[in-house]
Parts: C-alpha cells; sequence; structure tokens
C-alpha cells in the first residue's frame, strides 16, 4: 500500500490545511470526489514538476466509520480537550492537507481539489501556511529540528507493512495563534529556556540545565527507551498585522505517540504545562484524522 503524497515529503515551503464536515447523505459523492482527487493530484504533480506537490486527504472517527471501516484506522477517535480548555476539541469530517515548494502549485491543487467536493461539503476552516527564513517559526526558532529524516520518516509516519491499514497514517491538526509582543518581552535567554534549545544556533540546552515545562521537556518522550516520535508538517500562517500563528500537522503511524506529547504539553501527565503555552502559543483548534492509503482512498 502507497501513503498518499502529503506525507513523506520535508522542507516544502507552502501548504492549505481545509476542513469541512459531510452534508447528509453525501457520501457517495465524497467518494467520487476523493477518487478523483487522486488522478486529479497526478495530473497537476505534472504541471508543477520538481515542485513535491502532494495532498493528504483524512477523515474524522464518524466518517470514517460511515464509511463502514472499523478495523483500518482502530486506533482513531475524536479529538477531546486538554487541559482544561486549553487545547480546545473542534473535530470535523475532512481533512485536506497540500503541500508543496511552491505556493502557486499548492493553490491550484487545493482550489481544484475541493471543487470535486463541491455542495457535499462544509468548508470550516481554511490556512495557507508558508515556511520562513531557514525554517524558522514566528517564534524565531527553527521549527522541527526532531524530526525524522531519510527511511526513519516513513517508519514513524506510516502503518507498518502486515497491517490490514499499512501504508496508512494518523492525523493531528491544531491552530495555534501566537503573541509575538508577549514572547519578545521575554528576551532571548527566557525564551531559550522555554523552548530548551539556543534561539541562533539551534542547540539543545543541556539536560541539566533544561528546565522540565520547556517545550522540548515536554514533547521529547521516551518509554522503554524508544522515542516516542512523530511527523511534523507544520507551518507558520497568517497577517502581520492580524492573526497569526502556527498550522501545527503531524502524521504518525500510531495515534499514541501524538495523544503522549499532548497530554504532556497540557499538563495531563504530571499537571505540568508546557511554557510555550504560557509565554507564546494559545491552542484554538484540535482534531484527529485518519489518511487512509492511496489505494484505500481509491475505493472508500
Amino acid at each position: 500500500m502507497n501513503p498518499q503524497s502529503a506525507i513523506i515529503p520535508d522542507h516544502c515551503k507552502a501548504a492549505v490545511f481545509i476542513e469541512a464536515d459531510i452534508r447528509v447523505g453525501q457520501l457517495e459523492t465524497v467518494k467520487a470526489a476523493c477518487r478523483q482527487s487522486i488522478a486529479l493530484t497526478e495530473h497537476l504533480q505534472q504541471r508543477f514538476e520538481g515542485c513535491a506537490l502532494g495532498a493528504t486527504i483524512g477523515f474524522g472517527d464518524g466518517a470514517w466509520k460511515a464509511f463502514g471501516h472499523h478495523k483500518e484506522g482502530g486506533e482513531l477517535k475524536p479529538f477531546r480537550a486538554l487541559g482544561g480548555g486549553l487545547a480546545p476539541a473542534t473535530q470535523h469530517d475532512l481533512l485536506i492537507h497540500v503541500q508543496a515548494l511552491q505556493f502557486d502549485a499548492a493553490f491550484a491543487l487545493a482550489q481544484e481539489m475541493l471543487a470535486l467536493f463541491g455542495e457535499s461539503v462544509t468548508v470550516v476552516t481554511e490556512e495557507h501556511g508558508y515556511r520562513l527564513y531557514q525554517e524558522r517559526g514566528l517564534d524565531g526558532f527553527v521549527d522541527g529540528t526532531e524530526n525524522p529524516q531519510d527511511e526513519k520518516v516513513a517508519q514513524t509516519a506510516l502503518i507498518p507493512a502486515g497491517r490490514p491499514d499499512a501504508g496508512g497514517s494518523y492525523v493531528l491538526l491544531q491552530k495555534y495563534l501566537h503573541d509575538l509582543k508577549k514572547w519578545d518581552a521575554q528576551g532571548v535567554a527566557k525564551q531559550e529556556a522555554c523552548i530548551g534549545r539556543t534561539k541562533d544556533g539551534d542547540e539543545e540546552l543541556d539536560k541539566s540545565a533544561r528546565l522540565p515545562d520547556s517545550h522540548l521537556g515536554r514533547v521529547d518522550l521516551k518509554e522503554n527507551g524508544a522515542g516516542l516520535k512523530i511527523v511534523r508538517r507544520s507551518l507558520p500562517f497568517g497577517k502581520i498585522s492580524g492573526e497569526h500563528g502556527l498550522m501545527f500537522l503531524a502524521y504518525c503511524h500510531t495515534l499514541y505517540n501524538i495523544e503522549a506529547q499532548l497530554l504532556s504539553m497540557f499538563g495531563g501527565r504530571d499537571g505540568q504545562t508546557d511554557l510555550v503555552l504560557k509565554h507564546l502559543a494559545t491552542a484554538v483548534s484540535g482534531a484527529y484524522y485518519y489518511a487512509p492509503p492511496l489505494e484505500r482512498l481509491g475505493r472508500l
């Protein structure tokens, strides 16, 4: 089974994130749109050759079960609010994630994909992400340093062979708003303490000096000697004069790793919350999706 095409490529410079709800009685239309989206993506990949153009279509728990698939994507469940509301739940039926090295390629594919779904879905959210200098976030720190590389990307992101859902992936999408005035007022030393890395050099702070509630301290998790890794495909979004922040999107072969990191960030493990949530970021959405392998998408 082959994965959908927005999961593996790294370092893309532009993305479109769309969430939608399926309208009553429109499942067959959605199935047809998914099949057509595969051919459309292949067509535009030829038009935008060399752009690493790719797309992922994911389904929320209710939508996936409506298709009658219970064994595949068996870990999938609705997102639940965490941290007393610090991580709100905004679960929807459908996710469209398009990414590319050029924004025109990502926009073209997302626009034509959405047209295929037509009136069968109601779009609830749409954001456009962009890669900044040196792959830094709006906070000024390099984003995704701990991302798996090379063959470890597929090992981390995709459900392994031998399973009925091999090649599929679990997805988290969260929107974070950033208060950059508050963040800048902290000063570089305090920012580095919050993140757990140096700002300019992107080096991990020594464990002896790292705060347990720093971001790195919250998400660099291990169980039985193995890291609970995820594959980030996040990008900054927004306007300079208005709302801006991070569209956090992660793929993983198991929902467990994703949820473990969230619980750690939002106080579900030991009562400590991520310092980034105190000084920079506010989560305003949260949803889980299952992205079936390409072949299953074509025969829902």
